[in-house]
């Protein structure tokens, strides 16, 4: 199996986990509100020294994303672990899970390279909207 066919069914894996368990998107969101919005996360990510990553995410390039290792430490365990038990997965899993999503969600959120205004809470429901149909 190459690797675009591996990542292809990585991303498909996490679309249905995402379809099967609306609390993913819910969670993520939460913690995005939590941080301080789409700028908030992002620098508290380039804080804890994952600077290019976070760029990625806002940029027109590639997203980079993060293993499960990485998120922990930069969100810290008690907030991965609220979204665990929503979900029904362990940490690491959910970690490794955010670790994929999120770069997601902070990229359709900044199109064009730019941050968003506005309210992020209806944003985020409209993105949500693509993953559970």
């Amino acid at each position: 199996m190459s690797f675009f066919e591996s990542l292809k069914a990585v991303a498909a894996q996490a679309v249905e986990l995402v379809q099967n368990n609306p609390q993913v998107v819910s969670g993520i969101q939460k913690i995005i509100e939590e941080n301080g919005g789409v700028s908030g996360i992002v620098q508290k990510f380039k804080d804890k020294g994952f600077a290019e990553a976070a760029t990625s995410w806002v940029g027109t390039g590639e997203n980079v994303n993060l293993n499960a290792s990485d998120v922990m430490k930069v969100l810290g365990s008690d907030s991965v672990q609220e979204l665990a038990k929503k979900v029904g997965l362990d940490s690491e899993a959910t970690a490794g899970l955010i670790g994929n999503l999120l770069p997601m969600v902070i990229d359709k959120l900044s199109p064009d390279g730019k941050e968003p205004s506005g309210d992020i809470t209806s944003q985020l429901s409209s993105l949500a909207s693509l993953f559970t149909k």
